[in-house]
Order: structure tokens, then C-alpha cells, then sequence
């Protein structure tokens, strides 16, 4: 996995580390030229940030949760860094939602912009139950232990039952986006202020617009001066 990290405050480390991960078919170069780096840089946002190049192999393999704790998670805590924030597009989305199933309480939050909701069998799953929330209710124990799509939904529903959220999860997605259905099965689970659609489909010109909203208006925004 190639990492690259941004210190946007000379050489001292912030508390926050904010990781993103990419879409597929994508690599961490296109967080530059679509200017999503250049976007947190200008708004002196008070983290620093770590681009993760997860692929999709990863997730075919099964490894991607393995990797990003073993390259990323751990080594970022053993740093000092206090708060680690996920963020990711599409299929990077979908990664961060498979390791907070497995390690929630290493991570401050989740930002999932136009999140890749999984195959098919599992949303037609879930929309016969009624829902992720019915649908967790019907799973068997050690259902969190599963290498699938079914471990991270069955965290997320969890989480929404309860209602308290530790890890939080923002969402943000454009209203045209060809993964929406599944989509709002996710946005669904969430609290409403946490979740946002703007114009768009599932595309960079349409993520950078979310990125900036969330970095504009979300937890990690520089305080007002």
C-alpha cells in the first residue's frame, strides 16, 4: 500500500490524523489533481492528513482491513496522534466502513462520501428485511467476524439502534449518483444533520463539492477566528 502524508502546520504533528482512501479504479495522485489536498490546505484545517492507497484488490483479497491497521491505524496511534479520522469515496468508503466493523474504537469518525453499498445479495438481503436495522436483528452471533459487506452493515445498524454513535459517521452523496439506492439504505441509519446530498453524480467534479462542504461545515473545520 503506498501512503503519502501532508503536514500542513510545518514540522509539528497535529492531534488529528485525517486518512483518506480513494475510489477504484483511482490511486492517491488523483486527491492532487482534483484538488482535494489543495482544498484542506487552503482552509488551514487543523489536521494532518495521510493518503492511503487502498485498491481494489485489496477488498477482493480480504486484506484491506489487515492493511490499513497494520500500515496506517496502529502506526498513527503509536505516533501520538489522538483522534484518527476515515474518509473515503466509493469503494475507499466502503473500506473505512470494513475496518471501523472490526476496530470502531480506534477511530474518532468516519466521513463516506457516495459510498459503494456492496453486491447485490446483500442490499436484496437487507430490503427484504425491511431495512439494515430488522435486517441485524435476523443476523447470527459473530456476524462482525465476517470478511463481507455484512460485518459493516451490521455495524452500522447497530450503532443506529443505539443511538450514541462514539465513532461517528458523516455521509455525503450527490442526488444522481447510480449507486443511490443502496445509498440511502446507509443515509437511513444516520442522524439526519450528519447526512448530505447535494447536485451530482458519482464523479470527482461531485465529490470535491461534498469535500469542501464537509471540510466547511463538518467536525474537523478550522474554529471560527
Amino acid at each position: 500500500m503506498r501512503l503519502r502524508t501532508e503536514l500542513f502546520a510545518g514540522p509539528a504533528r497535529r492531534d488529528t490524523l485525517l486518512v483518506l482512501l480513494p475510489p477504484a479504479l483511482a490511486s492517491i495522485d488523483d486527491f492532487y489533481s482534483q484538488g482535494f489536498v489543495d482544498a484542506l490546505r487552503q482552509r488551514k484545517v487543523p489536521v494532518d492528513l495521510l493518503l492511503a492507497d487502498t485498491s481494489g484488490q485489496h477488498v477482493l483479497d480480504k486484506t484491506v482491513v489487515e492493511h490499513l491497521h497494520r500500515q496506517v491505524v496502529q502506526p498513527a496511534w503509536d505516533c501520538g496522534y489522538r483522534a484518527i479520522w476515515l474518509a473515503g469515496i466509493s469503494l475507499g468508503a466502503f473500506s473505512a466502513l470494513h475496518y471501523a466493523a472490526h476496530h470502531a474504537d480506534l477511530l474518532a469518525g468516519l466521513y463516506l462520501l457516495s459510498p459503494y453499498p456492496g453486491t447485490g445479495d446483500v442490499l436484496d438481503e437487507i430490503r427484504t428485511a425491511g431495512g439494515a436495522g430488522p435486517w441485524s436483528q435476523l443476523q447470527p452471533a459473530g456476524i462482525e467476524a465476517r470478511t463481507d459487506e455484512r460485518a459493516w452493515w451490521h455495524w452500522l445498524a447497530q450503532q443506529s439502534a443505539q443511538g450514541t454513535w462514539p465513532t461517528a459517521v458523516y455521509f455525503g452523496t450527490g442526488t444522481n449518483d447510480r449507486f443511490q439506492r443502496g445509498q440511502a439504505l446507509i443515509s437511513d441509519l444516520l442522524p439526519p444533520e450528519r447526512v448530505c446530498r447535494l447536485p451530482g453524480m458519482h464523479q470527482w467534479a461531485t465529490w470535491k463539492t461534498l469535500w469542501e462542504d464537509w471540510l466547511d461545515h463538518g467536525p474537523i473545520r478550522s474554529p471560527p477566528r
